[in-house]
């Protein structure tokens, strides 16, 4: 019941992302000829033009930020707290369910340019190696999910409707400032460098994201776990 709780709250804006994201694998593959000339003028030159190093990429950021909304301050606001107390499950038990919703449907939408990009662009007799696709998914599920736990984590201790995504938006705007600064360059801690890397896999740097999650996630339990309500 819990999870079903989860996914019924969580399943439009799911939903929106995932059409959003299939719109883009459309658009990159099947109506690239219509956007102008390209230095190649290829259907992989667009798709890493527009998915993986422009605006899907933004927007697959933007969009976890709206995921990651919840908490009982959230509900709260919308009188629906009460009955998540009511539930025969502990806090720490629902919060799981949250953010376990959240990681899956995250997994997923990085999951739809592997699903559609190699057929739409074989389609186009330009095949897009299937290889890339799940290259540049695990480096969009780890970085979406540090933002989405983040957003999480604010909207636990912020009140508002949105409040804790624009201050979300914000710090992922000031973080891409910080990281240009010339003496971070090299250690290219940008998110949005991150989940366009196109060389090899940054291990190290996707760990210590990781782990970095997980600290922020474990946060937001602990103050959850604090609140009155």
């Amino acid at each position: 019941m819990l999870w079903y709780k989860v996914w019924q709250e969580s399943r439009t804006r799911f939903l929106i992302a995932a059409l959003v994201l299939t719109g883009f694998c459309l658009f990159a593959t099947l109506a690239h000829r219509k956007l102008g000339p390209l230095s190649s003028g290829s259907v992989i030159s667009r798709i890493h033009e527009l998915i993986y190093s422009g605006t899907a990429k933004g927007t697959f950021a933007v969009l976890s930020i709206f995921l990651g909304l919840g908490g009982l301050v959230r509900e709260r606001a919308r009188r629906t707290s009460t009955f998540t107390l009511a539930l025969p499950v502990t806090r720490l038990q629902w919060i799981r369910t949250q953010i376990g919703m959240g990681l899956l449907q995250l997994a997923v939408l990085s999951l739809v340019p592997v699903l559609l990009l190699p057929p739409l662009s074989q389609l186009m007799h330009e095949p897009f190696p299937l290889s890339d696709t799940l290259h540049y998914s695990l480096l969009w599920f780890v970085c979406s999910s540090l933002i989405f736990a983040v957003a999480y984590l604010l909207s636990v201790v912020l009140e508002g409707e949105y409040t804790a995504a624009v201050l979300c938006y914000i710090l992922l705007m000031l973080q891409a400032l910080l990281a240009s600064w010339r003496p971070l360059r090299p250690y290219r801690l940008n998110l949005m460098w991150t989940m366009a890397e196109t060389s090899r896999m940054p291990w190290s740097r996707l760990w210590a994201l990781a782990l970095l999650t997980a600290a922020v996630f474990a946060l937001a339990a602990w103050r959850t776990q604090k609140q009155d309500f």
